[in-house]
């Protein structure tokens, strides 16, 4: 008789035929726990579907889902419907997990202590530009007390990384809101905390996270990040922290400079930024030109995320979200 499934894993794909052969077999070593496996697919122009059509053939407990909204949220809550695990696992394919991810943070569940646990993210990247980026998303200057990134330790938390979730909070909370592209599972996890809901973070669970490779494609992710952010305040008003809004704030002083032509004082705060950009970045362990980088990532997140904050701000108060 076969045992009843213990864990379902999410996995969200687009084009990652190069990567999704390891990522299947790196999350089936993970443990042994009896676990399904959901590679929810947004539509991949590559050899994706077929290589997740040919390991699924050899193991039932692998399913393809096609996804035709494309985005994270959408493809979740499709798997979620079919899925059958006692626990619920939402992870990333860029990122390596340690080897009993699973296996703890149910532990954690089981045991009382949450009712969603997931690990530390250490920050990855290749190359000069990429090991820069990996500092400044690890740095609270550059991304602020989001413990999962910064603080390595036990604690509750509003929101952690690819966290495992026990099955019966989606009957207290609803599934993950569509309306969200990006900040979804942020969302989410507001409103477990709202609901008198534990996250716990569990910083022996290294995970491994790749960031992205360039100052373009860290623009345009946090851009994003702050553009949907305030859809995430209006739905979960009790959510929003300073450190959501300082960026915003940041910007606006950026288009305020023209005044320190009549007032030099007002350059201050400038002259202040620059300094932090500074010393943060020359005193991060990296090679000397990777520092010098470093010193465009900090503004790069804090642009990126300000100005995509106040486009959201603007957008999502004109229209019905």
């Amino acid at each position: 008789m076969d045992k009843p499934i213990q864990l379902s894993v999410i996995i969200p794909t687009l084009n990652e035929a190069a990567h999704v052969e390891a990522l299947i077999d790196s999350i089936i070593r993970i443990d042994d726990c009896v676990k399904e496996i959901f590679i929810v697919d947004g539509g991949s122009t590559d050899a994706t579907r077929d290589k997740v059509l040919k390991i699924s053939a050899q193991n039932p407990n692998i399913h393809l889902l096609k996804n035709p909204d494309r985005y994270v949220s959408q493809g979740f809550n499709r798997a979620f419907q079919a899925s059958k695990g006692r626990y619920i696992s939402l992870v990333g394919a860029h990122a390596i997990y340690p080897k009993n991810y699973f296996s703890t943070c149910i532990s954690a569940i089981e045991k009382g202590e949450c009712e969603a646990a997931g690990g530390f993210l250490l920050h990855r990247g290749h190359g000069l530009v990429g090991s820069a980026i990996a500092q400044g998303m690890a740095s609270q200057f550059g991304v602020g007390n989001t413990a999962f990134r910064t603080i390595p330790q036990k604690m509750y938390v509003e929101s952690v990384a690819f966290a495992v979730y026990d099955r019966q909070i989606f009957e207290k909370v609803g599934l993950f809101d569509e309306a969200l592209i990006r900040n979804q599972d942020d969302e989410f996890h507001y409103r477990l905390n709202q609901a008198g809901l534990r996250i716990l973070m569990l910083p022996e669970l290294e995970t491994v996270y790749f960031v992205r490779p360039s100052l373009a494609k860290l623009f345009q992710q946090y851009e994003q990040y702050g553009f949907y952010k305030p859809l995430v305040f209006k739905k979960v008003r009790r959510s929003i922290r300073l450190r959501h809004l300082a960026p915003a704030f940041f910007v606006l002083y950026i288009m305020s400079l023209p005044l320190a032509l009549l007032s030099p004082i007002w350059a201050l705060p400038m002259v202040l930024y620059l300094s932090l950009d500074l010393w943060f970045s020359l005193r991060a362990k990296l090679p000397f030109r990777a520092k010098l980088v470093c010193m465009a990532v900090y503004p790069t997140l804090h642009l990126a995320y300000g100005w995509g904050f106040l486009r959201g701000l603007w957008h999502w108060n004109t229209k019905k979200a």
